[in-house]
């Protein structure tokens, strides 16, 4: 059987992930919302990663949830973001499928 679903909009996003840069981010993430059900971030190529790049996932996670679409990372978090995370305390004993799973 074929999967009929469309592929996730996919963004990648590198570089400074921070408050400095968190507008332009926020804007692709609410851009693809508008016309996509499911999207998927790349954060691999991020160079450093803040407190308001997290919270931006967190929120456009809560945003696809309550609007039935699907977010999600398109690798398990890791490098900048993986140590953002560890240092913010968002890694739970046990760890957490959002941020360390696929879709």
């Amino acid at each position: 059987m074929a999967d009929t679903e469309p592929a996730p909009a996919r963004l990648s996003f590198d570089g400074s992930l921070t408050v400095r840069t968190i507008a332009p981010l926020r804007d692709a993430i609410l851009h693809a919302f508008a016309s996509h059900a499911a999207i998927e971030v790349d954060c691999a190529g991020a160079e450093s990663v803040d407190l308001a790049f997290i919270q931006l996932l967190i929120a456009a996670r809560r945003s696809a949830v309550a609007s039935g679409k699907a977010f999600g990372l398109a690798a398990p978090a890791a490098g900048a973001l993986r140590v953002a995370l560890e240092q913010g305390g968002f890694l739970p004993h046990g760890g957490d499928l959002f941020w360390d799973a696929t879709g």
